[in-house]
């Protein structure tokens, strides 16, 4: 609470009128602070945008009720905070993800091999097929085999829920087999994986919505 000055007739100044600070502003700044884990992730991109609504709303709420509401500044703070951070942590996401796709190399992900299911007959997306024979780059999972060590071929999923023992059988478009070219090998690996190389495309196997393997990349590049 804070007491806002008010004149009597005669000039005298009189302390007596309480204004509340806007929760609303407090948690804009609140949401502003938070709003630098955004670098980490596009899935906290919401709690900025968060901010900046809050900001906005109690400077509004503000406006509205000067007499009884304070916290301008806060709200401001806020608002600019977030927004700033917002900038900042999308800007360094984008260098990050441009950052680590080697030169020469289509970036994709595995939403993009996915059908649109509002086009009648596609299995895979027109602009999929213009790729053909060219260098792409994709991360996904190596799907668990038999070997751990000096792996040379292996089939990449999106997700880590993806292994031998899901309920969910995957898709075929939801597979990559990758084969390593000259004398690359790599051993298996339990997190996200970057693998690069010559997209190979099988019309036939995507026909089939479950095991097939339409995808292929002829891998000579891998982070």
């Amino acid at each position: 609470m804070t007491t806002e000055p008010r004149q009597t007739e005669h000039g005298e100044q009189l302390y007596g009128a309480y204004r509340a600070v806007s929760l609303l502003a407090v948690a804009s700044l609140v949401f502003g602070v938070l709003s630098i884990l955004t670098v980490f992730s596009w899935f906290f991109a919401v709690i900025p945008l968060a901010g900046i609504v809050l900001g906005r709303l109690a400077l509004q709420r503000i406006r509205d009720f000067p007499s009884e509401l304070t916290g301008r500044g806060l709200a401001w703070a806020g608002l600019v905070v977030s927004l700033g951070l917002w900038i900042f942590g999308s800007t360094c996401l984008v260098f990050a993800r441009y950052r680590e796709v080697p030169y020469g190399y289509t970036a994709l992900s595995f939403e993009s091999l996915q059908a649109d299911e509002d086009v009648p007959g596609e299995k895979i997306p027109l602009a999929i097929l213009d790729l053909e024979d060219k260098k792409v780059y994709i991360k996904g999972y190596m799907y668990p085999g038999r070997r751990s060590m000096g792996i040379k071929q292996f089939i990449l999923v999106p997700t880590i829920g993806h292994c031998k023992f899901c309920s969910r059988q995957l898709k075929s478009t939801e597979m990559i087999l990758v084969t390593l070219a000259g004398d690359l090998t790599t051993r298996y690996r339990s997190h996200l994986a970057g693998f690069g190389g010559k997209l190979r495309i099988d019309a036939e196997q995507a026909a089939r919505a479950f095991g097939g393997l339409p995808y292929r990349i002829e891998a000579d590049y891998m982070n």
